[in-house]
Parts: structure tokens; sequence; C-alpha cells
């Protein structure tokens, strides 16, 4: 008997994002200092595997940016949803993206960093490998 293996969902991610987005830089880890660009994370932050077909882990995907381009931050976290839910039904390198749910869209959240304003967006995506 074969086992699959769940995708990793922030590589999946960072897949289909990046080619769809050349403008911003995307990363699972923040880097040190303030970003060159608009930099947006990717962050599993829970969800399970309900059986062995499919995985449903959480995400939040963060867009950074600063303040004086707000309304590009929040353009970006917006987009970027339109493009995961969008993923429903793709098949990448690394797995097929089943659904994508929405648990909390792109909203203004507070930033450590003054000069920084960051859209947070967390999701529930279907996968499986």
């Amino acid at each position: 008997m074969t086992v699959p293996v769940f995708p990793d969902i922030e590589l999946l991610l960072l897949e289909s994002l990046v080619p769809l987005n050349p403008s911003i830089r995307f990363v699972t880890v923040m880097p040190a200092g303030d970003p060159e660009t608009t930099t947006a994370r990717i962050h599993r932050i829970s969800g399970a595997a309900r059986n062995i077909g499919a995985d449903q882990p959480i995400v939040d995907i963060d867009v950074f940016g600063y303040k004086n381009d707000t309304n590009a931050v929040s353009a970006s976290a917006r987009n970027i949803q339109a493009q995961v839910l969008s993923f429903a039904g793709n098949k990448f390198t690394n797995g097929v993206i089943q659904h994508a749910f929405v648990i909390a869209g792109p909203r203004q959240v507070p930033e450590a960093n003054p000069a920084l304003v960051r859209f947070s967006a967390t999701y529930e995506i279907r996968v499986h490998s």
C-alpha cells in the first residue's frame, strides 16, 4: 500500500503565486531589516489531515509594505486572495489544491515597525498529493 505524502503547502503556494506577482517578494520567514519591496509571508499556522486522502492546512498570508504605499499593499493582498481562490482544482508540481476557503479576508493589522503597514489574510486549503 502506498501512503500519500501531503505537499508542503507553503512551497506549493510559493510555486503558484510567485509567477503571478513578479513585483512582490514571497517568503516563508521575514528577512532581517526593512523589506526593499512589497513582501508577502506565507505561513502555515494550523490545520490537519482529516483523512488519509487530504490535508487541510490553515495558512496566513501577510503582505508588508511601506505606509506611504498602504493602498498598493491592500490591493496586493486582495489580488493574492483572488489568486488563492482561483487555484481550486489546479494541479501543481507538488500537489493538487482541491478547494480554498477564506477564513479571514485581507485586513490591516498592527505592525511593530511604524514605517510599515501589514495586511493579513487567513485561508483553509484542502490539498492532496
